[in-house]
C-alpha cells in the first residue's frame, strides 16, 4: 500500500530544499554595506587581504563565497534529485527519505551553531518534513 501522505511529505521536502537553494542564491547578488568604519575595514580585509593555501592565493570572502555557492548547489541537488525520485517505489523514498533526515539533522546542528535564523528555520521545516515523511512511508510497496 502506497502511504499518499508520505509521497506528498517527500515532494513537499524537495520542494523546500529547492527553495532554500534559490532564497540562499539571492545572497550571491548582494554586497555588504559596511555600517560604520570597523566594518569597511573589515569587510576590506575579507576581501582583500589573500593568504596563501598549498600555491593558491585566497581571501576569507572567497572561502565565504564559494561555500555559500556550495549550499545552493547542494541545496538544489539534492532537492531535484528527491522530486525526480517522488515517484519510485515507497521502499526507496523512505531510505532517501531517512539519508535526508539525518544529512538535514547534521546541517541543522550546524547552523544552529554557525549561522543565524533565516537558514536555520528553513533546514528545520525541511528537516521535520523529511521526518514526517519517513514515518509516514511504508518500507515496501507489498
Amino acid at each position: 500500500m502506497t502511504d499518499k501522505w508520505g509521497r506528498r511529505l517527500f515532494t513537499t521536502g524537495a520542494v523546500v530544499l529547492v527553495l532554500l537553494g534559490l532564497v540562499h542564491s539571492l545572497s550571491l547578488f548582494e554586497k555588504p554595506v559596511p555600517a560604520n568604519d570597523t566594518e569597511r575595514q573589515l569587510l576590506d580585509l575579507m576581501s582583500n587581504y589573500k593568504f596563501n593555501l598549498m600555491g593558491s592565493m585566497r581571501s576569507a570572502e572567497d572561502f565565504d563565497r564559494g561555500f555559500s555557492i556550495l549550499f545552493v548547489v547542494a541545496m538544489l541537488g539534492l532537492g531535484v534529485l528527491d522530486l525526480v525520485l517522488a515517484r519510485e517505489r515507497t521502499g526507496l523514498l523512505k531510505r532517501v527519505a531517512q539519508i535526508n533526515t539525518i544529512w538535514l539533522a547534521a546541517m541543522t546542528a550546524v547552523s544552529l551553531r554557525y549561522f543565524f535564523i533565516a537558514p536555520t528555520s528553513f533546514l528545520v521545516t525541511a528537516l521535520l518534513i523529511f521526518a514526517l515523511a519517513w514515518l509516514k512511508l511504508p518500507a515496501s510497496a507489498g
